[in-house]
């Protein structure tokens, strides 16, 4: 039988096949995973903002999507994974009120994505899949046995 944890918002979670990462009511946030197939090891981080440069601190990295990969990294490492064997997922950034206008102001989410894409560039990590955007919310199960990521459309 597999393990669950649920890794809510700002959190991250490391964990051994066979363990399923879940992440519930993703709307704007973003969603990484980052997997590395050969030892089955993967991580989900849950992040709210894009850049930690342009908050006030924080203690906690994973509410930034600049610094949730680099821990990630640092975590997924610290159990054997080598950083250019890790593929990585992007979920959520979805228009929760699309009716409400943004004035030219990028979306969060948006921000969201574009700062862990960069990241990820610059850490030389694959982006395997993504599936961001819309106006719907997801929850997304993570299977570390096999790297499957599925997703669930949350109407509402």
């Amino acid at each position: 039988m597999q393990d669950e944890i649920e890794v809510d918002v700002a959190e991250m979670e490391v964990a051994n096949a066979p363990t399923r990462l879940i992440s519930l009511g993703i709307g704007s946030c973003i969603v990484i995973t980052l997997y590395d197939p050969a030892l089955r090891i993967g991580a989900l981080a849950h992040t709210m903002l894009p850049d930690s440069t342009k908050c006030s601190q924080s203690n906690n990295p994973f509410k930034y999507a600049d610094l949730a990969v680099v821990e990630m990294i640092k975590r997924l490492e610290g159990m054997g994974c080598r950083k250019q064997d890790l593929e990585a997922n992007l979920i959520g950034r979805a228009n929760m009120f699309p009716h409400i206008p943004t004035l030219g102001v990028k979306e969060t989410g948006e921000e969201d994505c574009m700062a862990v894409k960069k990241k990820l560039r610059e850490e030389g990590i694959e982006l395997t899949g993504e599936a961001i955007g819309g106006n719907s919310g997801r929850s997304v199960e993570f299977d570390t046995s096999t790297g499957t990521v599925t997703i669930k459309k949350i109407k509402i």
